[in-house]
């Protein structure tokens, strides 16, 4: 049941709005705008230990009572009881933490964070303490139970609550049932119903905090008005939820519960003054529909009764299959508005099947679909009439024949895909799997009798077609059995470089239709290396190529042949050499681009790139056994600078490096104009030829003055041109430029 905070305000509110209220509020504004005196009863017992979310109960109630007091006036007295938290098994392990008294926040936080879940839930005797804290007390005190359980130790809290109200103890009883689960409150709703207070149901750390908050909120001595609420059927009292809606707000009041209990059952509501509607939601009657009552109107001091009764009928669905009960689905549907009103499930038990379901009187039209048959067959029947107080007993028979399908691969079981298709229709009514255990090989197949054709496709055998069976009668009652037994080989492909394993793409084609009938992988495991594949009796063409190696060879093996339940074995061996290619400026890696060619074919092999890490310079190449030529390319330079390498010849085990060097220097150009970055043209030129080697741009920027060009040692002529400055000549510097120079050249421009 959820009335938060929220909730209340609102119904408060709209009570006031109607002018309802008002006197009742300005009567008790000053003497108790909310409650004053307050019992927290906690439960703290082992079973506070379980998980919300990842968080345990404890210790989201620990922090939200925390909250609570810390957010109380500070006129405000309290009290704090505990159980089950000292002694394990001990039903009178009950301990007033907290003596009633005005609020010392600090103190009571302290003792909130000492508890420590440990035993039972006395949940009676902790009221009973309660109750003779506060017996003496001339003004009402507002009790709280927080719960996530019910009485654990034979008491009885609906009884002391009402024992004590007779006595004339003045108090109001709140109950929060804390993550309660399934598990029937009938006994925290009737105390809380005897106590004149509301249950609240929270189900996490939010809901609990708004639940309490509603509770303190709540004066303990506000006058309301009462619902009293009796639900029956067929002369029983009646499960039902209850919702009722404030007219004015729209605000929902759920979550109360009349349960089968006298002591429930009347429900009876305590509510601000106001006018509601009432919804009434009958529970373990799935066809019987909810019923609303509106414009009930509570004033204070009155006790408002309203009594609903569920008339309904009885449908009993029984089903069978070959005279045995069988599982099966049934939905209830009205035949005018076409919805579907209640469903349910026989199974093949005589505890649910018949399965009896509770309907309002009028007609139906019921469907009952068959689970343990593999078409899933449907029966009907219409207009069945319910009338109330009268059951109707309805008997559903099927009838199925047993088809069971096996897969062979010689005497062993095999996975395949069974398809079982309806010969007068032609329509697929079943599929399935045999796999390769004795649990489902044969598969089995309930069938509605009839003559059926059968598709078996073996999984793993490749270049097989499937086996049919046609025109297999099947008779209800009666089993029929075939198994389709396959034949082939088995070939297994392996790669190696000497006697290690290489990873490697399999290719294995037709002979005689050039078709790929499989692909496979070996790797560098002895698990798939050699790779095996179950093969078709034929003649096949393997391709091998190898992934380890960088210019990835291919082996082919021609016209092998397989036999049915022979295995044959083929091992691709790859030869290859290392070529490592390095680039370096002295001691400095240096980023280079490589490029390898054959060089009896001119063709392209392969191409990689150094740059200038330890792991990737020297640069490898896991290559066959020939003859290569490799052009080594240094990145980086303002000029291109490339190294090549002829017919390098790399045989089978040998590691070849070469290391390129590639030395350079570096000149940095600035160009100013009283000391203010200019922009400017700055070209490199072959000072004998005269030839641009290179060229950039200063900016006004210092990112980008001045600007940088890396070059291989020698001569170079460098021209500097002021941007758009027709009146300023261009200067020319002659540079020798040595290994690792880092020459800085300023220059600057008279204005």
């Amino acid at each position: 049941m959820r009335l938060y905070r929220a909730n209340l305000f609102i119904f408060l509110l709209g009570l006031l709005l109607l002018g309802h209220f008002t006197s009742i509020s300005e009567a008790q504004s000053e003497k108790m705008p909310s409650a004053s005196e307050i019992i927290l009863i906690l439960d703290a017992s082992g079973s506070m230990w379980g998980q919300i979310e990842g968080q345990n109960k404890i210790a989201i109630a620990k922090e939200v009572l925390k909250g609570l007091v810390s957010e109380l006036p500070d006129d405000t007295e309290v009290g704090l009881i505990a159980y089950g938290h000292r002694e394990k098994g001990d039903c009178k392990d009950i301990e007033t933490i907290v003596q009633p008294a005005p609020l010392d926040k600090a103190s009571i936080n302290q003792k909130i964070d000492a508890l420590n879940p440990k035993g039972k839930t006395p949940i009676t005797d902790s009221v009973l303490t309660a109750f003779e804290l506060v017996k003496a007390n001339e003004n009402a005190t507002t009790v709280i139970l927080v719960s996530d359980g019910i009485e654990t130790c034979g008491g009885d809290p609906c009884k002391a609550v009402k024992e004590a109200k007779e006595a004339g103890i003045n108090f109001i009883m709140h109950v929060v049932g804390f993550d309660v689960g399934d598990v029937d409150v009938s006994e925290l709703e009737c105390a809380a119903q005897a106590g004149g207070g509301l249950y609240m149901s929270a189900q996490n750390a939010s809901e609990l905090s708004e639940a309490l908050e509603t509770a303190v909120e709540i004066p303990a001595e506000l006058p309301m008005g009462k619902l009293s609420v009796k639900v029956t059927g067929e002369g029983k009292l009646q499960d039902a939820y209850l919702i009722l809606t404030n007219t004015t707000t729209g605000e929902e009041l759920k979550g109360q519960r009349t349960y089968t209990k006298p002591t429930t059952n009347p429900r009876i509501i305590s509510l601000p003054d106001g006018v509601y509607d009432l919804e009434i939601k009958p529970q373990g009657m799935k066809g019987v529909q909810s019923k609303s009552i509106s414009g009930i109107e509570i004033k204070e001091g009155e006790v408002i009764e309203k009594e609903i009764y569920f008339g309904f009928g009885e449908l009993s669905i029984k089903v069978v299959r070959n005279e045995k009960l069988m599982d099966s689905t049934v939905h209830i549907i009205n035949p005018d508005t076409e919805e579907r009103v209640a469903q349910g499930r026989t199974y093949s038990k005589s505890t649910s099947n018949p399965i009896v379901m509770k309907l309002d009187p009028g007609v139906y039209d019921v469907e009952i679909t068959a689970l343990e048959i593999a078409t899933s067959p449907k029966q009907t029947f219409s207009d069945i009439e319910i009338v109330s107080g009268e059951i109707v007993e309805k008997v559903v028979d099927y009838s199925s024949g047993t088809l069971k399908v096996g897969a062979l691969k010689g005497e062993k079981l095999h996975d395949a895909v069974v398809r079982i298709i309806d010969s007068s229709t032609e329509e697929q009514v079943a599929q399935g799997r045999t796999y390769t255990g004795s649990k489902s090989n044969p598969k089995t197949f309930e069938l509605p009798p009839g003559i059926y054709n059968v598709i078996v496709e073996p999984l793993g055998i490749k270049g097989v077609s499937p086996q049919a069976f046609d025109n297999i009668e099947v008779k209800a009652g009666e089993i029929v059995e075939d198994t389709a037994q396959f034949s082939g080989g088995t070939l297994k492909v392996g790669a190696l470089q000497g006697e290690k394993l290489l990873d490697a793409v399999v290719y294995i084609k037709n002979s005689e239709t050039g078709e790929q009938v499989a692909q496979g992988r070996t790797y560098k495991s002895s698990n798939t290396n050699p790779k095996t594949f179950e093969l078709s009796p034929g003649i096949y063409d393997v391709s091998v190529k190898a992934l380890g190696i960088t210019n990835n060879p291919m082996q082919e093996f021609k016209g092998i042949e397989i036999t049915p339940a022979e295995s044959l074995v083929k091992e691709a061996q790859f030869e290859s050499g290392t070529l490592k290619i390095g680039a370096k400026d002295g001691e400095r890696l240096v980023d280079a681009n490589i490029s390898i060619k054959n060089t009896n074919t001119g063709e392209n092999v392969t191409a990689g790139r150094t740059y200038p890490k330890s792991k990737s310079n020297p640069k490898v190449f896991e290559l066959t056994p020939g003859t290569y030529d490799v052009v080594v390319t240094a990145l980086k330079m303002n000029t291109k600078s490339s190294k090549e390498f002829e017919s390098i010849e790399l045989k089978a085990g040998d590691t070849i490096e070469e290391i390129v060097q590639f030395p350079r220097g570096t000149i940095k150009v600035s160009t100013t104009q009283s000391e203010e970055n200019i922009k400017a043209v700055v070209r490199v030129k072959d000072p004998k030829t005269g030839e641009q080697l290179a060229y950039g741009y200063t900016d006004l920027k210092a990112s980008k003055n001045p600007i940088e060009f890396i070059l291989p040692p020698g001569s170079y002529e460098v021209v500097v041109e002021p941007y758009k400055m027709d009146e300023v000549s261009e200067k020319v510097f002659n540079i020798d430029l040595r290994s690792e120079d880092d020459l800085d050249l300023k220059v600057d421009f008279p204005k």
